[in-house]
C-alpha cells in the first residue's frame, strides 16, 4: 500500500542517498479507492505549505 511505499522510499533516501533523517518528512495526501471529492482542498495545501515552512 501507500505506507509500504513511503517508508522503502525513505529507507532509499537515507540509507542509500545518505540524505540526513531529519531532513526528511512525507506527508499522505492520497488514498486509493477515495474520490476526488476527497482530495486535499487549496486550505489543506496552504496549511501543509505553512507547516514545510516552519510556521
Amino acid at each position: 500500500g501507500e505506507a509500504s511505499a513511503v517508508r522503502g522510499l525513505r529507507r532509499h533516501l537515507v540509507e542509500e542517498r545518505g540524505v540526513d533523517r531529519r531532513s526528511v518528512h512525507f506527508t499522505g495526501y492520497w488514498r486509493r479507492r477515495l474520490a476526488q471529492d476527497d482530495a486535499p482542498t487549496p486550505e489543506d495545501l496552504a496549511e501543509a505549505k505553512e507547516r514545510l515552512a516552519g510556521g
